[in-house]
């Protein structure tokens, strides 16, 4: 027989929780504990090793049906790079790729959102021991802790940060937000503190550096744990700095890259003055967030995608012509959405062509970037002559390369990047150069290459080299670059935001490394409710009557893709239709009469002996990007 004496003790233990953690206590509890006049009380915690827990009690009340969770995956090592999911009764909890934690740690998923309590509701796909814990407060790690400390992150509310330079009497205020780290790391939360960045340059200067403390590895700062918006508490934040300070509209800068630069986006549209310090922002979150490491956490946040895209809010800047420097590489079409790319003719933007992956950009820019940064702080902008001796032009017809040969007297001395830089309308656009192991050699690498259809410029280019100091050489070349017009008859290239109701024939291009692709496309809405959109591709728009297809339609939207066969940018445009149209499901039909006709494999397959004889064995030269049905 169980004590009953124990029992009543763990009932007064649980009675007990529940009122410590309940909305009512811990909202006060924050509000003492996180204020200036408790620092005294952290300090003695602090040094008891209770900070941790001071976190945990302070953390976000959810409301009474939300928990935090913590998942930890025993014998990972069998399971890595595989997906999995896991399930709370029938439906997804949470789901990632699994990766290796910090070596000499355990693999650990903390503060998943779930709504139940009891550990027993959940089950993991993958056959893996697995441990559950499951509370009202937020899970962390001693290594985060020890990371707060070390950055002086700060809890206003819901909201946290880092302040660093002039707190008392700054004339300039300078932003940042951060990017996303590994899933597996120990410090999921991390800040963009830009520790090149001495205290002394930040004479005049407050810097505010965000911490994207939501969900188990951030939210783009656009929802708290619960899912509501964060975007006004984040900017009574930013407000009230602006106004205890005086702070003058356009001495204020917002600096971010990857998930930083689209948090950056979001926050810029209520300080129309600022200017923006951006590389590799995404420009459409579901569309990006649609793989492994997010398709089940992450992306499925609907208050992310509620909000106005950063693509939306961005052509909304460049039509402002605010001052804007943009760090990008064609090798990322995700985060692009085959937007910076074209853009030409935006005042106040600047934009600079990076080769590599999406994470090469900042690391290859910094000494740019940080630059920018110096001059923003200390108004100092130093303009140096540069002199280059000789050039070599390669036309290989689709691209151009080119090498140059400088003169050492006339080039920094120390870290630079280097750029061809010319004007694209009003837009300044450098493309990046790389540095031979000659040092007064400088050439285009082959993801460096001009493209002929995005870069066909105003005026004649010049070499430019910019280092961390924000110190800038330039000079003209000896001999111009010519570029032979490429295959689109048009230029710019369009640039217009896709739309799903486009009653006539219009072009969206697709751009990935020095590839173009472009799709005729119609769309309309459909008259029926099906949460779906229904995507013709055929040979012929001109020839496709969509009204008809979409009166005998039950999906809510209907479109038409007009495109070369076996086009490899197909998938993507599909998908990018899907997305804007926020639909549960598409219904993908291939009308094209060709055999090459981009179809589902498995019906090919399956149907071989039904084929002309010309096109046997087409099957093996099908995409299987996307399934057709219908």
């Amino acid at each position: 027989m169980k004590n009953p004496i124990n029992a009543v003790r763990r009932a007064m233990t649980e009675s007990a929780k529940r009122i410590a953690y309940s909305p009512q206590v811990r909202n006060a509890a924050r509000t003492v504990l996180t204020s200036d006049a408790a620092n005294p009380v952290r300090n003695v915690l602090a040094d008891k090793g209770l900070e941790g827990h001071l976190q945990r009690f302070t953390s976000e009340s959810l409301p009474e049906d939300k928990y935090f969770a913590k998942l930890t995956i025993e014998n990972w090592e069998q399971f890595n790079g595989q997906s999995f999911r896991l399930y709370q009764d029938s439906t997804v909890a949470y789901g990632n790729e699994i990766e290796p934690p910090a070596k000499g740690f355990p693999l650990e998923y903390r503060n998943l959102i779930v709504t139940s309590a009891d550990v027993s509701d959940f089950t993991l796909d993958i056959d893996s021991p697995y441990t559950l814990q499951i509370g009202k407060g937020a899970f962390t790690t001693p290594q985060q802790v020890s990371y707060d400390k070390q950055y002086g992150v700060e809890q206003h509310g819901d909201v946290f940060y880092s302040k660093r330079g002039n707190t008392t009497s700054p004339k300039k205020l300078f932003i940042t937000f951060p990017g996303f780290g590994p899933s597996t790391s120990r410090i999921s939360y991390a800040v963009s503190y830009l520790k090149g960045i001495t205290e002394a340059e930040l004479s005049d200067t407050l810097m505010i550096c965000f911490q994207d403390r939501y969900l188990a590895a951030g939210s783009y700062m656009l929802v708290d744990n619960a899912g509501r918006s964060l975007v006004d508490r984040v900017n009574e934040v930013i407000q009230s700095f602006i106004d205890k300070h005086s702070i003058p509209k356009d001495q204020i800068l917002l600096f971010g890259a990857s998930k930083g630069g689209s948090i950056a986006v979001q926050y810029a549209d209520h300080y129309p003055e600022a200017q923006l310090l951006l590389a590799v922002p995404q420009m459409h979150l579901k569309y990006y967030l649609d793989k492994p490491f997010f398709k089940d956490n992450i992306y499925n946040e609907s208050g992310m995608h509620s909000v106005p895209q950063p693509e939306s809010l961005i052509r909304r800047y460049f039509d402002q012509g605010r001052t804007i420097d943009y760090f990008y590489t064609n090798s990322d079409e995700q985060s692009n959405f085959s937007l910076i790319e074209a853009v030409t003719e935006v005042p106040g933007l600047t934009k600079y062509r990076i080769d590599g992956k999406h994470g090469d950009v900042a690391k290859k820019a910094l000494p740019t970037m940080m630059g920018i940064i110096r001059r923003f702080v200390s108004d100092n902008s130093l303009k140096n002559d540069l002199m280059a001796e000789d050039i070599h032009v390669f036309d290989d017809g689709d691209t151009l390369g080119v090498q140059i040969r400088i003169d050492d007297d006339w080039s920094p001395s120390g870290t630079a990047n280097w750029y061809l830089q010319n004007t694209l309308g009003r837009t300044q656009f450098l493309q990046m150069l790389t540095e031979h192991d000659l040092p007064f050699v400088k050439y285009t690498n082959p993801d460096q290459r001009l493209i002929p259809d995005l870069d066909r410029a105003d005026s004649d280019w010049a070499l430019v080299a910019v280092d961390e100091s924000g110190n800038h050489w330039e000079g003209s070349l000896p001999e111009q670059p010519r570029m032979q017009v490429g295959g689109s008859e048009e230029w710019p290239l369009s640039t217009a935001k896709l739309r799903l109701d486009a009653n006539t024939p219009l072009e969206h291009f697709i751009v990935s490394g020095s590839d173009i692709s472009t799709f005729i496309y119609m769309s309309r809405r459909g008259i029926g409710q099906v949460s779906a959109i229904d995507i013709y591709v055929v040979d012929d728009i001109n020839e496709f009557d969509l009204a008809e297809y979409s009166m005998n339609s039950e999906s809510r939207f209907v479109a038409a893709i007009e495109t070369e066969d076996l086009d490899h940018h197909l998938a993507l445009m599909i998908d990018r239709l899907s997305v804007i149209s926020a639909c549960d499901a598409r219904n993908v039909s291939d009308l094209r009469s060709t055999c090459n006709s981009v179809v589902d494999r498995a019906y090919v397959t399956a149907n071989t002996d039904d084929l002309p004889a010309e096109c046997v064995g087409a099957e093996n030269r099908l995409s299987t990007d996307f399934v057709v049905s219908g």
